[in-house]
């Protein structure tokens, strides 16, 4: 069967709300930073559709106050597998102006040189880092360092809390870290800095996150050709043959139609296969399986999903420990589980409330603690996203398929015995009052550590990879290098869902690069 299947028009639309020269599905990392960008050329006609409200201001303000209700996609994600007994978990990716840059945890941590060299190697020769860091530096002010590989006049700003003004548990960690060999790491941006322990860099400003909906759509508000519609939550792609002609959405609950000579799915890695599950793109078995008529046979749509799997040591902090205020996020160590490439981050989460994080309630009742978090970097395993029906209102199935590759677990096991190392070591054991769950016992045996940590391993919320990029020859790809879906014209992928390979990193900075990348390829 040919990747183009059939003719998909116009049918079952709502009503005609106009024609756009560009309409971005999504306002979120990428989207947010495509809108804002390609609505500086006066002559250009830009809708951006987004779920959540409108306005700056619908995700939380503060960095340290991530995934609050009421600003997310409230789906539930199998940890591994759907059955009837499979270990589920809240899934809460952003559904507001600026995505999940709203509702995130800021930090601005770039993808590494070797991430965008593998994607390049893979059939993609225009990502190489070579290729990519011009636009890492277009779109950051970083406050701390200067020179050709760092942005001084960008939307996003950066910067990185003094050593001098950590606290207790910061400074504690980053000496432990330093006891374990890890070398001192001022800036983890840099791109010669794979393996280092240091300040987390961060796009905040006077203590409050600073989303691409503050710092690429607020600039643009006042542009006559840049039209921003929240609360519209697209159900399909509409295809003409073989071409993307404009959008179906719900808007107050009407279906509506937006024409467009170009249609950008901007929706995250969850709601982009989504989109195009619905509008007849992907595996055309499937698609006949659902009742919706196949447009577009390409397999390779809501596979691949990829994930930063963690497991956390939880821990009450020692009297004084933690300090009133201090920013969650701190210091990073990046570090080989192998020896090897980097491929885990070992984080500190300071001041940490059972408000932040519903699923720690019943432990924490009510008091402050902390987390050491180890990160997988490189996961081999794979999970997907899929739909349960065609109704645009239903949320589609996620199965994150964690630790489900025996070598994450490996590379999970020796994060987690670096994570108790910490904890044990000299610089820290004396701020930490009590930890929860793990015990020497299970640090020290093989075979209860490998069974502990597919039962408490979680996500960070990182989803990618759900409509790939790679050449046509590559069955399983979904976009090529520019962005373009395999098979219909005028239609482009920009977000997580692209990569090939997940980034060794929080993915909102390469989204926003990707958003940026875009942008320079449109003009």
């Amino acid at each position: 069967m040919s990747r183009t299947t059939s003719r998909e028009g116009a049918q079952r639309v709502g009503a005609d709300e106009g024609h756009w020269d560009e309409v971005i599905v999504g306002a979120g990392s990428a989207g947010a930073a495509l809108a804002g960008r390609l609505s500086e050329d006066p002559g250009r006609r830009v809708l951006l559709l987004e779920a959540g409200p409108d306005g700056p201001g619908t995700g939380p303000g503060s960095p340290d106050r991530p995934v609050l209700s009421g600003a997310n996609w409230d789906y539930s994600a199998y940890v591994d597998k759907e059955s009837a007994d499979g270990r589920r978990y809240p899934y809460a990716v952003g559904r507001a102006m600026g995505g999940s840059s709203a509702v995130n945890g800021a930090l601005a941590l770039r993808g590494l040189p070797a991430d965008f060299d593998g994607w390049a190697a893979a059939g993609n020769p225009a990502w190489s880092w070579e290729n990519v860091l011009p636009h890492f530096v277009r779109l950051e002010a970083d406050a701390d360092f200067k020179g050709p590989e760092h942005g001084a006049d960008g939307p996003v700003p950066v910067r990185r809390q003094s050593e001098d003004a950590f606290g207790p548990l910061s400074a504690g960690f980053l000496r432990a870290c330093h006891d374990l060999g890890v070398p001192a790491a001022a800036d983890l941006n840099a791109p010669g800095c794979a393996t280092g322990a240091g300040p987390i860099p961060r796009n905040e400003a006077g203590g409050r996150r600073m989303s691409t909906a503050e710092t690429y759509l607020v600039p643009a508000r006042h542009r006559p050709g840049l039209t921003v519609t929240g609360s519209c939550r697209a159900s399909r792609v509409l295809v003409a043959d073989g071409r993307a002609v404009g959008v179906e959405a719900v808007r107050d609950g009407r279906l509506v139609r937006f024409g467009a000579d170009r249609v950008t799915l901007s929706a995250g890695a969850v709601g982009t296969p989504a989109v195009l599950l619905r509008s007849g793109i992907g595996p055309a078995d499937s698609l006949l399986r659902w009742g919706i008529r196949p447009v577009a046979d390409l397999p390779g749509v809501g596979r691949n999903l990829m994930e930063h799997p963690i497991v956390a040591l939880w821990a009450l902090p020692a009297p004084g420990g933690c300090l009133p205020g201090e920013p969650m996020h701190q210091v990073l160590a990046r570090v080989s589980s192998t020896g090897g490439a980097p491929d885990l981050n070992l984080t500190l989460v300071n001041n940490v409330s059972d408000l932040d994080v519903p699923v720690m309630r019943g432990v924490l009742r009510g008091r402050t603690a902390f987390s050491l978090h180890a990160s997988l970097l490189t996961p081999r395993s794979r999970g997907s996203v899929t739909l349960r029906d065609a109704a645009p209102d239903t949320d589609p199935v996620i199965e994150l398929g964690l630790a489900s590759d025996p070598r994450d677990v490996e590379r999970l096991m020796a994060g987690a015995r670096m994570l108790w190392s910490v904890v044990r070591g000299s610089h820290f054991a004396d701020l930490v009052e009590r930890v929860f769950l793990w015990t020497d016992r299970m640090m020290e045996d093989d075979a209860m550590l490998r069974g502990a940590v597919p039962r408490f391993v979680c996500p960070s919320w990182h989803p990618a990879g759900t409509a790939r990029m790679g050449p046509a020859s590559d069955r399983t790809a979904v976009v090529d290098e520019r962005f373009g879906v395999h098979g219909v014209t005028g239609l482009r992928v920009v977000d997580a869902s692209v990569m090939p390979e997940i980034a060794s990193a929080p993915t909102n900075l390469t989204c926003v690069m990707l958003g940026e990348r875009a942008a320079s390829w449109t003009r």
